[in-house]
């Protein structure tokens, strides 16, 4: 599922829990970030969305509104917005249909690796009947 591997990012990125109640700007910087990003990437109501983090879907359409606005002024939080997005963009591009799948960051990464391990024992024993 995609939303668990964002929500991962954004946390990673920020080294917080962003399901943590509480007004701090660094954590609700992540949080609109999640959800401008879950909104992007997903194909989730408002509501389900919402659900994931336990507020309601005006929370979400707020943050998907200023999110926006916020890094336009912010180079800071542009900078973090461009990195997490990048994360995002690079596994999505490294298997899309993975990453819809995939319930972890760490998961998706894991099929990634075993996936790649058997292409490369593959090529190798191509390469031995070749020789």
């Amino acid at each position: 599922m995609s939303i668990q591997i964002i929500k991962e990012v954004v946390e990673q990125h920020f080294d917080i829990d962003i399901t943590k109640d509480t007004r701090k700007r660094n954590y609700v910087e992540a949080r609109g970030i999640y959800f401008y990003l879950t909104r992007q990437y997903t194909r989730m109501s408002l509501s389900a969305i919402g659900k994931t983090m336990n507020k309601d879907h005006s929370t979400v359409l707020y943050f998907v509104r200023q999110v926006p606005d916020w890094i336009s002024f912010d180079m800071q939080l542009l900078q973090d917005y461009n990195t997490i997005n990048d994360r995002i963009q690079d596994a999505i591009h490294a298997n899309p249909e993975e990453f819809k799948t995939a319930f972890t960051l760490e998961g998706f990464y894991e099929t990634q690796y075993k996936r790649l391990k058997k292409l490369t024992e593959q090529i190798n024993q191509d390469q031995l009947t070749i020789s």
